[in-house]
């Protein structure tokens, strides 16, 4: 017995050539799953599958198989979370380190407030 494909699954798949291999998404100390959710869905709207959380607090699991069943995150992130792979980081230092090995570049962005000097 064969079992047909969701809808949904169906979609991903045939999207899923069209996404962007090569850039990755590196979020640091969230403190909300729901903030979690709502980048998952963004950047997976965007084509980017690929999403590294550091989180020193451990208030995500480590385990994206375990993430991707967590309600919290599935609901708001519109199913978003499947079709994702997400990395769990506990330390920016051993994000940095693992993006460095596998030759990726990094790009920075950080808010900036309004009369203080940012610094690199």
């Amino acid at each position: 017995m064969t079992t047909q494909k969701s809808t949904i699954r169906q979609r991903a798949d045939a999207i899923k050539d069209f996404q962007c291999k090569n850039l990755i998404v590196v979020l640091e100390e969230l403190n909300d799953s729901k903030k979690l959710a709502t980048v998952i869905r963004n950047i997976n709207a965007l084509g980017v599958g690929t999403l590294y959380v550091v989180d020193s607090r451990h208030l995500f699991p480590d385990s994206w198989e375990v993430m991707r069943e967590r309600k919290s995150l599935l609901k708001p992130s519109v199913s978003a979370v499947k079709w994702s792979f997400i990395k769990v980081f506990r330390s920016t230092e051993d994000c940095l380190e693992h993006l460095e090995y596998y030759h990726f570049i990094s790009v920075v962005t950080s808010p900036h407030i309004k009369g203080q000097n940012n610094v690199l």
